[in-house]
């Protein structure tokens, strides 16, 4: 199956409280040195210092903070794409998305405000505020446990690493698929900043700037802004209709670094972004009514509130990709704010450290439920939340090579959140009169979660080329809260929920250097996703709260640099076991998540760079994924053998650069990105009928994409030009897919097939000046 072209136009003061009472600590704990300093070769673990190096004439080496200490990625035993700020920029970088086009085995989409990250077959599988994801994203060390807070225009960045496979011992909870760390530029001794502006198609324009400020001795600061606006790609036939996929976003950042001594610092953090306009909104792919079942919608049939049917006559709907009728106005309303203070002493022979943040994400949003000009309704979703974490480190501080290294740790979460789904219009409002109620159709509830856990790691090194690692963590999980519902006629429901589990997961590795250049490594690790709740309409659901998902996991891996680092080779070799995997559907009363029995996650990653010579550079990466649902039967469907949702068995990614003289003008760089994707399953029950047939599809099918980039850079490297093409061959690519909330979504049967697609193409203009 084809990728098919696509047309042009296509509360609390108690949080607040707990918040202070963290810091306070954190300030008493460093100011009660317990240990006298002592004068050992450190390996620092600060992650304010530039964490990129570039070997002349080769690959350059980045140094990651994967293993909570700066260690080159060369050196760590683990699967990990990174990427610098240079290699960023060179492949425009701008918001976590495009990292599907960066590495091997992730898939990076949104469904309206929610965000679904997926690594090695495994990710977000209860978007409300019951659920957790299974790939752990952390913001310059901060948690993150709304999915929506991962959506967000990224600028000014240092680094991204991404972690695959459980990282169950130092990253802990909800991290079953791995982790993505997106790290920010920190204040540095030196006067600078950057500005730049880009203008593009669909009437896109961005403004972006970040100042660096010295103070004063041991007090610096940098500041970042960014404002960026642009009409919507997908085209609304109903006149004066809203044009979804647009971007109307703004945000601010600023770090406030405090180094009174040699020995100590302090980062205070500040992030604030706000996503506005329509958004990201679902189109229907299926003629009206959209069920497979023949039905309309759901619910009383009150003449001319739940049919298509206009004067007699049967609405068409145009199944083009990026076209859409749609009477209703469509918005979001995202936000996140994030607080954190980074606190840091080296006592000599370790270093400890807190790390304290305040994170609230918010988000509403309206969608026209019927896809239709005529008015049957519209869903709206909201989701507030506030969290405060609290993780206190303490490192030994030897060398690289040092016969012994460890870390000891402490972590505390605590998050509050509330969640609401509602119907609303048209027979909706009926419903809702007749029954005194103010909605017709409405679910969600209010969840509390509470997590703490201890976890600690060491390395030995019997000789010089031999490392054994071993770790451990225990984790406590409590959620308790309330669900609410009303489903077209009374009764109305609301009950408390709760839930509590605890786990041990541990992780072994053994790690030899063949070469100074040559690494190989072999681990065997557990990982634990905590347990959650549905946010049920009504008590008939058995399932208001389900079970934890774990994993046991064996990878083998070889790290490599070669021909004086002109070519570097890295590869894994994975096995993953999966236990009471959790997975979701729309079902009739709502997105519920389940245990699958057993799943079994297998496969290969191979990622390639090289520099041939001064002036060309060759990235390549690839993944071959074998996830299959072990046998057993789920709403009456036999899973076994089918592919785990969310996963293509095949991604590939190639890209080239080549860097060539203006002579007295300048340099220039010509960067090509090619990257594929195979077909994927958007869920477990892997159905590939045609409309109309019952079953209906969950299918997205594979597709391509090619970027160009031309780059001009001044002599003085203070000015940079550039000209960009994305996704030049205008190709249809489903960035995701739901059978929608058609109450229908059972075996024999489904909602509508609703999905979203990733950028058409686009094109345009950057000028930045750096001073």
């Amino acid at each position: 199956m084809t990728s098919e072209r696509i047309a042009t136009h296509a509360q609390s003061g108690r949080n607040v409280a707990l918040l202070k009472a963290s810091l306070a600590a954190s300030v008493c704990f460093f100011a009660s040195p317990a240990v006298h300093a002592q004068e050992v070769v450190a390996e620092p673990a600060d992650t304010a210092t530039t964490e990129e190096v570039t070997t002349s004439g080769g690959v350059e080496d980045i140094v990651v903070t994967a293993q909570k200490r700066s260690e080159s990625l060369q050196k760590v035993p683990i699967a990990i794409s990174a990427l610098g700020t240079e290699a960023l920029e060179t492949r425009g970088f701008d918001s976590l998305s495009s990292l599907t086009k960066l590495a091997p085995s992730i898939q990076l989409s949104n469904f309206g405000p929610i965000a679904y990250v997926t690594l090695r077959g495994i990710g977000n599988e209860n978007s409300t505020a019951g659920g957790d994801p299974g790939v752990a994203f952390h913001f310059d060390g901060i948690y993150i446990g709304r999915p929506v807070g991962t959506l967000f225009s990224a600028f000014d960045t240092e680094r991204v690493e991404i972690l695959r496979g459980p990282q169950g011992t130092l990253y802990g909870r909800n991290a079953t698929g791995g982790s993505v760390n997106y790290i920010t530029k920190k204040p540095s001794s030196d006067f600078e900043g950057n500005v730049d502006v880009t203008v593009g198609n669909y009437d896109m324009w961005r403004l972006r700037g970040a100042l660096n400020i010295p103070v004063a001795d041991g007090l610096s600061t940098r500041f970042v802004a960014f404002r960026e606006k642009r009409d919507g790609f997908t085209h609304n036939s109903v006149a004066g209709g809203t044009e979804a996929n647009d971007a109307d976003n703004y945000g601010f950042r600023g770090h406030i670094l405090i180094e009174p001594t040699a020995n100590f610092s302090a980062l205070l953090s500040g992030t604030f972004i706000h996503s506005g306009g329509v958004g990201s909104q679902p189109e229907l792919r299926t003629p009206y009514p959209g069920s497979t079942t023949g039905q309309n919608l759901a619910g009383p049939p009150i003449p001319g509130t739940n049919n298509y049917l206009v004067n007699g006559v049967p609405l068409v709907n145009d199944l083009r990709p990026f076209h859409e009728g749609k009477d209703i106005a469509e918005f979001q309303r995202n936000e996140l704010l994030l607080f954190s203070a980074n606190l840091e002493w080296d006592l000599g022979p370790v270093t400890a450290k807190s790390i304290t943040g305040y994170v609230k994400p918010t988000f509403r949003t309206r969608q026209d439920a019927d896809f239709s000009p005529k008015n049957l309704g519209s869903l709206n979703l909201s989701e507030r939340a506030k969290q405060l974490s609290q993780e206190v480190q303490l490192l030994s501080n030897a060398s690289a090579t040092a016969p012994f290294t460890w870390i000891l740790g402490a972590y505390y979460f605590h998050e509050k959140g509330s969640r609401e789904s509602s119907y609303r219009g048209s027979r909706y409002d009926v419903i809702a009169n007749a029954n005194n109620r103010p909605y017709g159709f409405v679910f969600g509830g209010n969840i509390t979660s509470e997590s703490y856990a201890a976890f600690g790691q060491a390395t030995v090194r019997p000789t010089d080329n031999l490392s054994l690692t071993g770790g451990l963590r225990y984790t406590h999980d409590e959620k308790r809260g309330n669900n609410y519902g009303f489903q077209f006629a009374p009764p109305a429901y609301d009950g408390p929920v709760a839930g509590s589990w605890q786990r041990v997961t541990y992780r072994i590795a053994a790690d030899y250097q063949f070469t100074p250049d040559i690494l190989a490594y072999a681990s065997y690790s557990t990982g634990y996703k905590s347990g959650g709740v549905n946010q049920a309409i009504n008590s008939l659901v058995t399932n208001a709260v389900y079970d934890p998902e774990y994993v046991k996991a064996i990878e083998v891996g070889l790290k490599s640099q070669l021909f004086d680092r002109r070519l570097q080779v890295n590869t894994s070799l994975y096995r993953n076991k999966y236990d009471n995997l959790q997975f979701q559907i729309f079902g009739p009363f709502g997105p519920q998540a389940f245990n699958a029995e057993g799943a079994t996650v297998q496969g290969i990653e191979l990622e390639i760079q090289a520099a041939p010579t001064d002036w060309l550079h060759l990235d390549a990466s690839g993944a071959y994924t074998d996830a299959t649902f072990d046998a057993q039967v789920v709403q009456g469907v036999q899973l076994g053998g089918n592919r785990v949702q969310r996963t293509p068995e095949w991604t590939v990614n190639l890209g080239a650069s080549a860097d060539f003289s203006l002579g007295s003008l300048g340099d220039g760089r010509l960067r090509a990105d090619y990257s594929y994707t195979s077909s994927i399953f958007y869920t477990a029950f892997n159905r590939d009928t045609a409309f109309p047939t019952p079953a209906g599809s969950d299918l997205a099918p594979r597709y391509n994409n090619v970027d160009l980039r031309l780059f001009y850079y001044s002599p003085d490297k203070r000015w940079t030009g550039e000209i960009f093409a994305t996704n030049i061959f205008n190709t249809a690519q489903v960035g995701n897919l739901f059978r929608g909330i058609g109450f229908t979504d059972v075996p024999g049967g489904g909602g509508p097939e609703v999905v979203s697609y990733k950028p058409p193409r686009m094109y345009g203009v950057r000028v930045a000046f750096a001073f």
